[in-house]
């Protein structure tokens, strides 16, 4: 472990000290209250690394993993159940990863890093196993090995951010963390294909190589964290059911955060159907308008971070609210693709807002020594989102084919997932004193 220290510590020295920034050195520090992103922008840079790594990796695997277990199982409906294996880790691993590190005693390896330690080498075998599996047993354990490790790792690594950072900083440590995401993602998404087609395994063993070294760059936040006094870190935290239990905002967050991913889930499932079947345009039309929505997410998230500096969190989430939901609403009313082309760069835009910001709102509402319990309900909220949001949005689509019949039922697709983000608005309206005082 010492060892790795040293090589993480020789690479970051390259990074902090080799940029001049107004005549003075950058150096790798714990920021103070009042500081600027700016000026702790090397560590930021550190701690968005892993989501860039996080991020690559899922996506290579629930988009390319497909590709390799249809050969082994000839069937879709298994292939389906066995990526579906993420939502149903998100409702159990991540609130369990995250409220034991909570708890963790004071140790040289401090309360998250055992759980990255543990989870990166899950995840990245996972990924280098299943393309050389040849049984549908051993690719169903490489996905098992995968999801484990991903959930094990992801809650406390984005504790880090709290443990870490004065909450001034949040909105905008968490922008960085959307465009490492979205990043991650577009990485995936552009060249994993190429890669495939060069060599099946080629683009899981980088995700897997990826996934490593920016856990190793990782290394020296927590050497830098083990180093230094932090008052931020108190080491008797409430336990996982009195937080569940008297934490009214942080269940009113779960609430929120699950109708947002449930809208998303429910955008990502069937959008590309809604325009290929529904509006009856070419797979590569359906390409494009994803592709928009790509560029507004990557747009939206460091414009997140700026409106809530300026406005605070929860303002900026009411209203983005409000326009991201009353915009998905809209879609049902066009049947061609023009108005919708038109108005989708603001809606996309307000819901690449949306969706960078609820991170950093669950921090603010933790009490304090239960950072690890909210990141994991950020998983958990999401993972709710993720299971039901496919399905119901399936379920009335197939069921509205006869009052939408111009696209095939596929319109219904935007009130229902447009509904539930204005739902969200109107809570976070309606509980606003009691989210406010719980902050």
């Amino acid at each position: 472990m010492n060892r790795a220290f040293e090589v993480a510590d020789s690479l970051v020295e390259r990074l902090t000290h080799g940029h001049e920034s107004h005549g003075q050195r950058w150096h790798l520090h714990l920021p103070h209250e009042g500081e600027s992103a700016a000026e702790v922008r090397p560590l930021l840079v550190l701690l968005g690394l892993p989501t860039f790594g996080l991020a690559l990796a899922i996506s290579v695997l629930t988009t390319f993993g497909p590709v390799i277990l249809i050969h082994l199982t000839h069937s879709p409906t298994a292939v389906g159940a066995l990526i579906g294996l993420e939502g149903a880790f998100a409702l159990v691993v991540p609130l369990a990863s995250g409220a034991i590190s909570d708890r963790l005693p004071p140790s040289p390896l401090g309360r998250r890093l055992p759980f990255v330690l543990l989870g990166a080498p899950l995840a990245a075998a996972g990924l280098v196993l299943l393309p050389f599996g040849r049984s549908i047993g051993i690719a169903a354990a490489a996905v098992l090995m995968f999801f484990v490790g991903y959930y094990i790792y992801y809650p406390p690594y984005r504790a880090l951010y709290a443990d870490l950072l004065p909450r001034t900083l949040y909105p905008r440590a968490q922008a960085g963390q959307a465009v490492a995401r979205g990043a991650g993602l577009g990485v995936a998404l552009l060249v994993g294909g190429l890669l495939l087609a060069v060599w099946q395994p080629l683009p899981f063993l980088i995700a897997a190589g990826a996934l490593a070294a920016a856990t190793v760059a990782l290394l020296p936040v927590f050497r830098l964290q083990s180093r230094c006094a932090n008052s931020i870190l108190p080491y008797d935290p409430p336990r996982l059911r009195e937080v569940l239990v008297q934490s009214a905002p942080l269940r009113i967050f779960a609430l929120v955060n699950a109708l947002w991913e449930f809208s998303f889930a429910g955008l990502k499932s069937f959008v590309v159907l809604y325009v290929v079947r529904g509006l009856g345009r070419s797979p590569a039309v359906a390409s494009a308008v994803i592709a928009v929505v790509a560029v507004a997410y990557i747009a939206g998230a460091p414009l997140a971070g700026r409106l809530a500096e300026h406005y605070g969190l929860l303002r900026v989430l009411q209203v983005t609210s409000v326009v991201y939901g009353a915009g998905l609403v809209t879609g049902v009313l066009p049947h061609t693709l023009t108005p919708l082309l038109i108005g989708l760069p603001v809606v996309a835009l307000a819901g690449a807002v949306v969706l960078t910001l609820p991170q950093a709102l669950a921090f603010t509402l933790a009490p304090v020594g239960s950072e690890g319990v909210a990141a994991g309900l950020v998983d958990v909220s999401r993972g709710v989102g993720v299971v039901l949001g496919p399905i119901v949005v399936g379920a009335v689509v197939g069921a509205s084919a006869g009052a939408f019949e111009s696209t095939r039922g596929y319109a219904s697709m935007w009130l229902v997932i447009g509904v539930p983000v204005l739902i969200a608005a109107a809570v976070l309206k309606w509980r606003e004193d009691t989210l406010q005082a719980g902050r």
